[in-house]
């Protein structure tokens, strides 16, 4: 199978490119398909988007990565790029093209290739009309990227959610459009992992508990009320959040480390006994497949959460059991703050039980559903490769 998966984003703000669709492409190319990243790099500076395309272009394991020129403009406006888009896409010829979130110039070089007969794929990470908001878009920006996004979804070959929350929003779209038939098939893809040679050793850890966020999707309240009760009881443990986000109050035996350079990042998860989150139920932050998550359990650090969204959904596929409520959430915390023992038999259980998490994995389950896709009788038949 020839598959080129084209990102709607460059790889200096959003984490789509580097945690979703570069690890998907490079386990798609271990398994012996010929794979490539076409990535319009329009949101990064010029001069950022000349050095990614001396730093990313060319090869990435056994994925050809491809970033283009962007031509004439600034300000994101650049009138050359869409066609340069198209003629990459034509020149790798792809039996089947995955779009990112089906946005901006990705959304139209996915809907030119469509004319052109061609089959793709839609992968949809996030819910982007909330993004659009928390992004200050204007109501006219964020209502033309909002229906380009549910246009491909629903005449696309077949559309992948990271989340169940964006399967019931795919739902919705569909609802929307009674008098249109919908010709993609949906497919649940959260995002995986890629194991750590070893588990931390956290049973030789202190008592500390590490919250990894994005800045937006703690729940605060939540947070103080487990993170208070558990000091109280646990005097020596320690708290340490990694990320965006400060607490709206001062928080006993607790540092703020802001965000972190990927050496320290992965050191730091290492030296934590647990992982605690404590996520909001806000629909932005369900939609959401969090590798956050999935950091913690590469490492073999047993993480607790509270029963929301993809936070437990990732838990229970690694073999886990979220927190119902934050009494319960109080209880395994202690539990684990003071006894390293059963944190290290968490650590073992949470480590040996990420196989179906691994990247391997959600590429191997993707390419048998991928053969499963019926193009409608509109749509050029499926090219041999994925007969």
């Amino acid at each position: 199978m020839h598959a080129l998966f084209l990102s709607s984003f460059g790889p200096c703000k959003r984490q789509t490119l580097p945690r979703r669709l570069l690890p998907l492409a490079r386990a798609l190319a271990a398994r012996g398909h010929e794979v490539g990243l076409l990535i319009p790099a329009w949101d990064c500076p010029q001069s950022e988007a000349r050095g990614q395309r001396s730093e990313v272009g060319g090869q990435v394991g056994e994925v050809r990565v491809i970033v283009p020129e962007l031509g004439l403009g600034g300000g994101g406006v650049y009138p050359q790029l869409l066609g340069r888009l198209q003629r990459q896409i034509r020149a790798f010829e792809p039996d089947i093209l995955f779009v990112s979130k089906g946005l901006g110039y990705a959304g139209r070089a996915g809907r030119w290739w469509m004319k052109q007969g061609g089959q793709i794929v839609v992968d949809v990470d996030d819910l982007e009309p909330a993004w659009h908001r928390e992004a200050g878009r204007n109501r006219l920006a964020a209502w033309l990227l909002t229906r380009q996004e549910a246009a491909l979804i629903r005449d696309a070959t077949g559309v992948i959610f990271a989340s169940h929350f964006l399967l019931a929003y795919y739902r919705h779209i569909r609802t929307q459009h009674p008098k249109r038939p919908l010709a993609s098939l949906p497919y649940y893809l959260p995002n995986g992992l890629i194991p750590a040679a070893s588990r931390a050793p956290v049973e030789a850890n202190p008592p500390r508990a590490l919250l990894l966020t994005r800045g937006h999707d703690v729940d605060a309240g939540a947070l103080v009320q487990v993170w208070t009760q558990t000091v109280a009881r646990v005097p020596q443990a320690e708290l340490l959040i990694a990320g965006g986000w400060t607490p709206p109050q001062p928080l006993p035996q607790t540092r703020v480390l802001g965000w972190l350079p990927p050496d320290r990042y992965t050191q730091t998860i290492r030296s934590a006994a647990v992982c605690l989150f404590t996520p909001t139920k806000k629909p932005l932050v369900q939609a959401k497949s969090p590798a956050r998550v999935l950091d913690c359990l590469a490492q073999g650090v047993p993480v607790l959460t509270l029963d929301v969204g993809e936070y437990a959904a990732l838990v229970r596929e690694g073999g886990g059991e979220p927190a119902p409520d934050e009494a319960e959430l109080i209880a395994r915390l202690q539990q684990l703050l003071t006894a390293p023992q059963a944190r290290g038999r968490a650590g073992q259980e949470a480590f040996a039980g990420i196989t179906p998490l691994h990247w391997d994995r959600r590429a191997a389950s993707l390419e048998t559903w991928l053969l499963q896709l019926k193009p409608e009788p509109s749509q050029a038949p499926l090219h041999p490769r994925l007969r």
